[in-house]
């Protein structure tokens, strides 16, 4: 009697525990499952016009193009490149040498960049076959954007879509504001007439050494240059990189030439004296075709580190050219200041080398 006493309520007890248990078990099975956060996109336009969309944030990038490799460092935000081509990974200020390198720009290793897994690759829009990279990385996962950021007509739009990529809108913003200001100069030769105007011939050095009548026409960032600079491209008629012939040449007769210097031992960021500039000077000045031009014949021969006159930075390499070519107008302005001041406020890299021929002074 006293067992069955106590048994009853302790059965009672456990059927009661069971009974809760297996409430809460029924509460937790109608529990609707934690949701994941969403992912974050952001869809740019890029150069060639093409729509992508981006996963955010973007912290693996492969950049072909060294160009956008200097606009990351002006964003501040080169740490997010893992792989580059050889000539990005070649250049002396961008600091990139440590980054796994996929090849050429014209031909990356696809095994090389598939292996390194990043979110996208930035490459040329308008000089490489881009958009057959996309076609074959994109199936892979990896974003594929086509950007140039040498061109001035479309620099600052480049700029924006990087700015965007990155969520470094504010940023970029900031550098354009600054390039507007230094640039600003140069509205002292808009009312210029064409009769006061310096008419100009551009090529490489390397083609006038290997005798490649070659020159800079329209859709050029030297064409842009000198236009800035108030000169007239005696080839703006013509487009892109034509031929041309001596003749050509001497019957346009123009008051100045500007030779694009792409070697490292004549001029740029690691040259320290001017010496092979003068030497080169001197070939000019020899030369069967230029010694019967006005530009010889009036001293008027310039040559120009390519950084600052075919590449990225030729709106820093017009007021150069302004000044060569109307000394009077810009006697105040010292370019020098203008290209030290983007090495060390923007890049943050000590400004050296010496960039143009004759050099800029007050």
């Amino acid at each position: 009697m006293r067992l069955k006493k106590y048994l009853i309520p302790m059965l009672a007890c456990v059927l009661a525990c069971m009974l809760l248990l297996a409430g809460c078990g029924e509460g937790d099975s109608k529990k609707e499952p934690e949701s994941k956060p969403e992912s974050k996109t952001v869809t740019v336009t890029d150069s060639l016009g093409r729509s992508v969309e981006l996963p955010q944030p973007l912290e693996k990038v492969v950049v072909l193009n060294r160009n956008v490799a200097e606009a990351m460092r002006v964003l501040k935000i080169q740490d997010k490149v893992i792989g580059v081509s050889d000539s990005v990974q070649g250049h002396p200020y961008l600091g990139l040498q440590d980054k796994d390198l996929v090849g050429k720009y014209s031909e990356p290793s696809l095994e090389k960049i598939v292996e390194l897994n990043p979110q996208v690759v930035i490459t040329y829009g308008s000089l490489t076959a881009g958009a057959e990279l996309a076609e074959k990385l994109e199936p892979a996962g990896i974003k594929v954007v086509l950007l140039d950021l040498f061109e001035q007509e479309t620099y600052d739009n480049d700029l924006e879509i990087l700015g965007k990529m990155f969520g470094k809108e504010k940023e970029a913003s900031a550098f354009l504001k600054w390039k507007a200001e230094k640039i600003a100069i140069l509205d002292r030769v808009k009312d210029l007439k064409p009769e006061q105007r310096v008419s100009v011939f551009t090529m490489t050095s390397s083609n006038f050494e290997k005798k490649k009548w070659s020159t800079r026409a329209k859709g050029t960032a030297p064409h842009q240059a000198i236009e800035m600079a108030g000169g007239i491209n005696v080839a703006r008629e013509l487009s892109d990189n034509p031929e041309v012939s001596p003749e050509w040449i001497l019957q346009q007769n123009p008051a100045a030439l500007v030779f694009a210097e792409y070697s490292e031992d004549v001029i740029g960021f690691e040259v320290g004296n001017l010496e092979n500039a003068e030497k080169f000077k001197e070939k000019v000045k020899n030369d069967k075709v230029f010694s019967k031009t006005d530009a010889v014949k009036k001293d008027q021969i310039y040559i120009m580190a390519s950084d600052i006159f075919g590449g990225n930075k030729s709106y820093l390499g017009a007021p150069y050219l302004a000044k060569w070519f109307y000394p009077d107008q810009f006697k105040d302005i010292d370019p020098d200041e203008f290209l030290k001041e983007y090495f060390e406020k923007w890049l943050e890299v000590p400004f050296q080398g010496k960039w143009v021929y004759p050099p800029s002074s007050r």
